[in-house]
């Protein structure tokens, strides 16, 4: 721990250089040679860690504090001096001092309670990390390649893998199962971040996909805000991959190891479960009642057609979505115990399996509500009344059909899919979108936005015959099936119907206006012509997008007498210039010669005065 309080230093210095002389940062950079090594203080003999694991998001982490620091856009000298900082109020507040004036070594704790000690070796390695990206920026935009820079930026590459191991080091005594695998996941891809550095490509290729593998299970053990952010990590390695195959020699779209199926090491389908075709085979007992329970509670829920209060079919799929909830924590935990290396083709398969079903239910659930809310339109003819908004309000099936899209794309998003489930889904999100344009209209209409609303249910009209639904698929997507069809058969006609309605809307209301500007006293345009803002003026409005019409080109001109100019004879001209530049120069020369004699006079007279 002396490079800390020694590179905090040796940075203030160079900072202050910087400020006083304009020079680059890197040009004065010493290399720290002679480190102590990174240890733990012994604990006492038979005695372990006297606190429960920790949880400490260290990915997250570091992402919140490099977006927050300068990386965002790509400050890395920022982000370093936040990262000094940072280190510097984490020994204050952790009273882990290194000595007053003179340095004292202070080993690591073998035994702490507060979280923040894990992340006086996370801030260390940043430090390290964003100061070789910084000298390697610089060294990549100088006019010519500086060796002792590559050197430098290589060493503290160096430096941040030694902290991480030391970060992985402590996190297997003192944190819990899910923070080791990402301190592992981090420390891989630095060293996979050193060894590119090093033109180590073969490592440097083993350590980015071990990288990508453990972020990809851990994306799968998490929930769903986890899940995007560990998905988007591992899409971030790509580049590097490629790199790497690239000095390999290996094609790009070869997939990699971690990739490929694994045998099955237990057997499949005894259960009778299957997912898209595959039979699952589940590790655990306690999981595998609670999944069957979970089954048994979808089997009982039946689906009508006909309207239903929104609070009894909250609660009716509100117990459902509870215990799926459950399980699906109970998995996620058991594969964080078995982690990356373990059967993970099973728990995969069964994550997977336990998530559709969950996911289907909710889609179920708000499908319901949405042909609910559909049935109650019916009777309804125009939406601008109170009681009409009382009785179904168009806000709520927008949300609904904003919920159905986001559950359809984390169906399309699940693992193992297919041509078949592709285009379903595809189907289904295109009915919902038609859906929610629907209620986008009757929104604008309720509101006294008759055009805008006559403009969208139009466009829908037209789009009506482009969604088309094929057979459904086997449960628990075919439970679905049979709403999606009820909506998408309803669909025309009430398009068509209110369709109908906004332009009888839109007539009715131009009319009026031109009655109520002929009772004003106002007479109308000679020829019958329609007034400004009536029936006319709307139906240009409501065509849109306009059609195409020819436009006339900028025309091309052509100077045809330009040829018949003849050149004028300024040998006259000239002759006439050079006699008057001459008399010019004549008459200059006689006011200088008077003028030197005036002052040589002026002087002979003072002189002889003197005598």
């Amino acid at each position: 721990l002396k490079l800390s309080s020694r590179e905090t230093f040796v940075e203030s210095c160079v900072l202050s250089h910087v400020g006083c002389c304009g020079r680059s940062p890197t040009a004065s950079m010493p290399e720290d040679e002679d480190e102590p090594e990174l240890v733990i203080a012994e604990p006492a003999e038979g005695a372990g860690p006297t606190h429960e694991p920790f949880s400490f998001n260290l990915l997250s982490t570091v992402q919140s504090q490099q977006s927050s620091n300068g990386l965002r856009h790509n400050d890395h000298l920022r982000y370093r001096q936040y990262c000094s900082r940072r280190l510097r109020r984490l020994y204050n507040v952790l009273k882990f001092k290194h000595g007053k004036g003179r340095y004292k070594q202070a080993p690591f704790p073998a035994d702490f309670t507060d979280v923040r000690f894990l992340e006086v070796p996370l801030a260390s390695a940043e430090r390290a990390w964003s100061y070789g990206v910084q000298l390697k920026a610089d060294n990549a935009n100088a006019a010519s390649v500086n060796a002792q820079w590559r050197h430098h930026s290589i060493n503290r590459f160096g430096k941040a893998v030694k902290w991480a191991k030391f970060l992985e080091q402590v996190c297997k005594i003192h944190a819990d199962q899910r923070t080791q695998m990402e301190a592992e996941a981090y420390t891989a891809y630095l060293e996979g971040v050193y060894l590119a550095e090093k033109e180590d490509w073969k490592e440097a290729h083993g350590k980015i996909v071990r990288c990508r593998k453990v972020c990809e299970y851990l994306s799968l053990a998490s929930g769903p805000n986890e899940s995007a952010f560990l998905k988007a990590k591992a899409s971030e390695l790509e580049p590097l991959l490629r790199e790497c195959k690239y000095n390999l020699g290996l094609p790009a779209d070869d997939d990699d190891e971690d990739k490929k199926p694994a045998a099955a090491s237990a057997p499949r389908d005894a259960l009778g479960l299957r997912y898209r075709g595959q039979g699952l085979a589940i590790p655990s007992d306690r999981i595998k009642d609670k999944l069957f329970k979970c089954l048994e509670f979808v089997s009982d829920v039946k689906v009508t057609t006909e309207v239903q209060e929104g609070n009894a079919v909250i609660e009716k799929y509100g117990k459902i979505s509870v215990e799926f909830g459950d399980v699906m924590k109970d998995i996620h935990g058991e594969m964080i115990k078995v982690g990356a290396d373990g059967q993970t083709s099973e728990w995969k398969m069964l994550e997977a399996f336990a998530r559709q079903h969950s996911l289907s239910m909710n889609l179920e659930r708000n499908l319901v509500l949405l042909w609910n809310h559909l049935l109650k339109l019916e009777p309804l003819e125009d939406m601008s009344t109170t009681e009409a908004r009382r009785s179904c309000k168009p806000e709520e099936g927008m949300r609904f059909c904003d919920m159905l899209k986001s559950d359809l794309e984390g169906l399309t998003e699940m693992p193992e899919p297919s041509e078949k489930i592709s285009s379903l889904l595809t189907a289904y999100v295109a009915i919902v979108v038609n859906c929610r344009c629907l209620f986008l209209a009757l929104c604008y209409t309720s509101f006294g936005k008759v055009l805008e609303g006559a403009a969208l249910l139009d466009m829908l009209h037209a789009r009506m015959d482009d969604a088309s639904l094929g057979e459904g698929l086997d449960d628990p997507l075919g439970r679905l099936h049979p709403l999606f069809e009820l909506i998408y058969e309803g669909m025309p006609t009430r398009v068509a119907k209110w369709r109908c309605r906004g332009l009888a809307q839109m007539c009715s209301g131009s009319k009026a206006k031109a009655k109520s500007l002929e009772v004003g006293g106002e007479q109308r345009p000679p020829g019958g012509a329609q007034r400004p803002g009536g029936l006319a003026d709307a139906k240009s409005f409501a065509a849109f997008p306009p059609s195409f019409r020819d436009i006339p080109c900028k025309p091309l001109l052509f100077d045809l007498a330009f040829p018949l100019i003849v050149q004028p004879d300024i040998e006259a001209l000239l002759l006439q210039t050079r006699g008057k530049s001459d008399e010019s120069q004549k008459g200059l020369l006689g006011k200088v010669a008077g003028g030197v004699g005036a002052v040589a006079g002026g002087l002979g007279s003072r002189l002889s005065g003197l005598w």
